[in-house]
């Protein structure tokens, strides 16, 4: 009985410590579901399998926005074919109706995607002053890095299109690695790296067209990055809906080519290219 009364009064000490210890061991501590940037733990990603190679053409596939349909579609015929690709963020949208969860968002970064810069509120940066740009794209920013997706954070996506001479300026002076419009195009090898141009996947696109982009980008040896944002089979007045059996048919394409191109996120292409 004295030894079992010892054997007690000892795991009473000692409890304090061993609750205090496994906390410790335990996951970061979130508040408000935002980790500091000290908490975050590099990802271990699988080696891309296809070789990047700098002559070979290159295909990248971006969303806006972060709406709900490009995780519960577009994510999946993606990775159906083992493709990642990279999401413009607004992080005063997540969370909200229609759009990603911070769950959602975590799993696609995990999964190897990049989470890019939306813009805090998505406004038109050239109706904004300079001042007011900066606040926009650093706060956006500064959520990205907070949440411990920072691949990308300094990665900018203008809201509409819009942008300004003020906008360039203020990402070259906040160190902003570079920025894509929604000026439609492929993007030639000569890169002004705060305007990048896109081709965006609307209602109204061809798939005989978008191939044939694709084989030019191939012989051409260039670059095609692809815009989407909500999946849906029939399009909505703002003409922001994409089939997504017409997008399936696209990374189909995309992926039986891989052979003559690299499939990259935007953050692997800025990497091929030496792009700081």
């Amino acid at each position: 009985m004295i030894v079992y009364a010892i054997l007690i009064s000892s795991f009473m000490i000692a409890y304090p410590f061993m609750k205090s210890s496994a906390s410790y061991m335990s996951k970061p501590i979130q508040q408000n579901n935002l980790l500091h940037p000290t908490e975050c733990r590099p990802l271990q990603e699988k080696p891309q399998t296809i070789q990047k190679l700098q002559d070979n053409a290159n295909i990248i596939f971006t969303m806006d926005d972060g709406w709900e349909t490009q995780f519960t579609k577009g994510f999946q015929i993606l990775k159906d074919r083992g493709i990642k690709a990279s999401i413009a963020v607004i992080p005063t949208k997540i969370g909200t109706e229609g759009y990603m969860s911070l769950s959602q968002l975590n799993t696609l970064y995990s999964s190897g995607w990049d989470l890019m810069n939306h813009t805090n509120t998505h406004r038109h940066l050239a109706n904004l002053n300079k001042q007011e740009q900066k606040k926009e794209l650093n706060k956006a920013r500064k959520w990205l890095n907070r949440n411990c997706f920072t691949r990308a954070s300094n990665i900018a996506v203008y809201p509409y299109g819009s942008y300004n001479q003020d906008t360039l300026k203020t990402l070259q002076e906040e160190h902003y690695r570079s920025a894509r419009t929604i000026k439609d195009g492929i993007e030639r090898n000569d890169i002004k790296k705060y305007e990048i141009r896109t081709i965006n996947l609307l209602p109204s696109t061809d798939i005989s067209w978008v191939k044939d982009q694709i084989d030019l980008a191939i012989k051409t040896k260039q670059t095609i990055v692809f815009t989407n944002h909500r999946f849906d089979n029939k399009a909505d007045k703002a003409q922001m809906n994409f089939d997504p059996e017409k997008f399936r048919t696209i990374v189909n394409y995309v992926d039986s080519k891989k052979n003559e191109l690299n499939i990259l996120t935007f953050s692997e292409w800025l990497d091929l290219k030496e792009i700081k």
